[in-house]
């Protein structure tokens, strides 16, 4: 073989070796890749869970508590009906807006009535009342505001949550007339009650309904201190239950809510001198004053000044007494549960605050 072709062979043989090589670099590589591709995918295919910001995980935990809040609320509303059932008491139905609809359609049908009757008669219409009157226009913007102070007050002070709906059709409704002819001729037509001698009424019912009447009287203060007085007894029969309160007790706040609310009026004050001055010169509240179903004229006075003195020596404690009246304890489980002390303990220490220290009931 010659030289020429002895070399032509070799280079036929390598460049056919360089090609082969070549090829099996070249599968190699597409199977790399192809397993590059499969891991990717497979990376792809498991999507990396996202941590909550710390913004979410602040509003998670306040789901939390207030879901657990509510759980507790729940609970002890669930405790606070079965103490209400065992003491045979009826708490106020969850009225529905049908409910207060209807209750509201009542009381403006009412309105438009006396309206029609008594020319000259405007309503006053509020978030929370009803203010009808045939009184001069400038005299009605004080007692309105005393009215709504007072609403704000007992709200406050049992603490009534501001979406509560303490009035069966959310607005009571108030009929306060310039004449007391005048109011006389509203109770006769609308609830056949005598008022002779009486200054202004509520009218309440198991149903829920509450009407307050009155007519103005001489002195606008202490007319503004008893439409305030007659108007809490509608709020506190309209609280939680349909219990009623002892009538010192319902009747002594009302008198001291209403001489909080005008103090201009000096018409509680005046009762609570007379009356102090009777029970220093008798060193007695009479006797009957716990359990009477209604006190006399001289009583007012005691029962204001005493239901003050509780309210002062602790608020806190008052309102826990009022709450106990109105699940139905009895006054003396009341205010031992509220303020650890019995009636006589509680006797002798208002004895002492008013400088009759062996005062008797």
């Amino acid at each position: 073989m010659s030289c020429r072709r002895i070399l032509l062979v070799a280079i036929l043989s390598c460049a056919v070796g360089t090609a082969a090589r070549q090829a099996d670099a070249a599968e190699q590589a597409g199977s790399a890749s192809a397993r590059g591709d499969g891991r990717a995918a497979d990376r792809e295919s498991k999507p990396r869970t996202r941590r909550p910001t710390a913004r979410e995980r602040a509003a998670a935990r306040r789901a939390e508590r207030a879901t657990a809040l509510q759980t507790r609320r729940d609970e002890e509303h669930r405790k606070w009906l079965a103490r209400v059932e065992a003491y045979g008491v009826e708490p106020w139905p969850e009225e529905s807006d049908e409910d207060h609809a209807a209750a509201l359609a009542r009381s403006r049908q009412m309105v438009e009535e006396v309206i029609s009757l008594l020319p000259g008669t405007q309503l006053y219409e509020t978030e929370h009342f009803l203010f009808t009157s045939n009184m001069p226009p400038a005299e009605v913007a004080p007692f309105v505001r005393y009215l709504d102070r007072m609403y704000e007050w007992m709200c406050e002070l049992y603490g009534v949550k501001n979406d509560t709906r303490i009035w069966l059709g959310d607005k009571a409704p108030i009929f306060a007339f310039l004449t007391q002819e005048q109011f006389q001729a509203f109770e006769a037509k609308y609830f056949q009650t005598p008022v002779q001698g009486i200054y202004g009424l509520c009218h309440q019912n198991t149903r829920g309904d509450v009407v307050i009447a009155c007519y103005r009287g001489q002195n606008p203060h202490d007319f503004g201190q008893m439409l305030v007085h007659e108007t809490s007894h509608g709020f506190i029969h309209r609280y939680k239950t349909k219990a009623r309160l002892p009538n010192w007790v319902n009747e002594g706040m009302a008198e001291l809510i209403g001489a909080e609310m005008v103090p201009r009026s000096d018409a509680v004050r005046k009762k609570e001198f007379v009356a102090l001055a009777v029970v220093k010169q008798r060193r007695s509240l009479r006797g009957n004053f716990f359990e009477a179903e209604s006190l006399d004229d001289w009583q007012y006075g005691i029962a204001s000044n005493l239901n003050r003195f509780l309210l002062e020596t602790n608020r806190a404690s008052y309102v826990r007494f009022i709450e106990g009246l109105k699940e139905g304890l009895k006054w003396p489980q009341a205010l031992e549960q509220a303020y650890g002390g019995t009636p006589d303990q509680m006797l002798a220490q208002y004895g002492q605050w008013i400088g009759v220290p062996d005062l008797r009931p």
